[in-house]
């Protein structure tokens, strides 16, 4: 388990840099949580659960200086008690939400602390020490990694056997309401989304986008 929870941890602190910068997308719940399934052995349930929390999720966007859930370790950390746990989707998004908002609060005071080295960034630049702008901003990167990695690795590496016997723990009732809630949460996600499409400048995109997936 522990080289596991090592490779989930790195998959976390990838997701977390391309966050903060790759923009290559695969920080979204759907790719972040199939390939943490992949890691943990079971492919089929981490695209499950990371399709669940992608479809969840699917209108929850950072507008301004609101700074939403951390979708991506909130996927991770469902994918893992889901299949750790063997508690499946119920599991995962039961365990998903709480995270996503527990790694929030950990963003949201490393952003606060990067502020920091953004002014010695400016001052270095300022005084034509570029090498040392660079490394202010390569510190930012390593620090935003383990934001994300450190939390991921805990849920795999220790959180596996206590994850199990609460699971086990929790009353059929719960689990039946939270399979039944991971059915209709993806609608919700998608209605949210419509909310934001639906309007006077956008409605001409969904139309556009549904003919052309219809019929190309």
């Amino acid at each position: 388990m522990l080289v596991k929870a090592l490779l989930v941890a790195f998959w976390a602190g990838l997701c977390s840099l391309d966050d903060g910068g790759m923009q290559l997308q695969i920080r979204k719940p759907l790719l972040a949580g199939t390939i943490t399934g992949l890691i943990l052995g079971d492919l089929t349930q981490g695209l499950i659960i990371g399709g669940t929390l992608e479809l969840m999720w699917l209108g929850v966007n950072s507008v301004g200086a609101y700074t939403p859930p951390d979708i991506t370790g909130g996927a991770i950390i469902g994918v893992t008690v889901g299949i750790t746990s063997g508690g499946g989707v119920a599991a995962g998004v039961a365990f998903a939400v709480p995270a996503a908002t527990l790694i929030l609060q950990l963003i949201v005071l490393l952003q606060t602390y990067l502020s920091v080295h953004i002014h010695r960034a400016e001052a270095a630049a300022v005084a034509g020490d570029f090498d040392k702008a660079n490394r202010w901003h390569l510190y930012s990167g390593i620090l935003l990694f383990f934001a994300r990695a450190i939390p991921c690795f805990i849920a795999v590496y220790i959180g596996n056997t206590v994850l199990s016997d609460f699971i086990a723990w929790l009353p059929k009732f719960i689990i039946t309401g939270l399979n039944v809630a991971s059915g209709i949460i993806p609608a919700v996600g998608i209605s949210m989304l419509l909310t934001m499409m639906l309007k006077k400048d956008m409605w001409m995109y969904l139309v556009g986008g549904f003919v052309f997936a219809a019929y190309l």
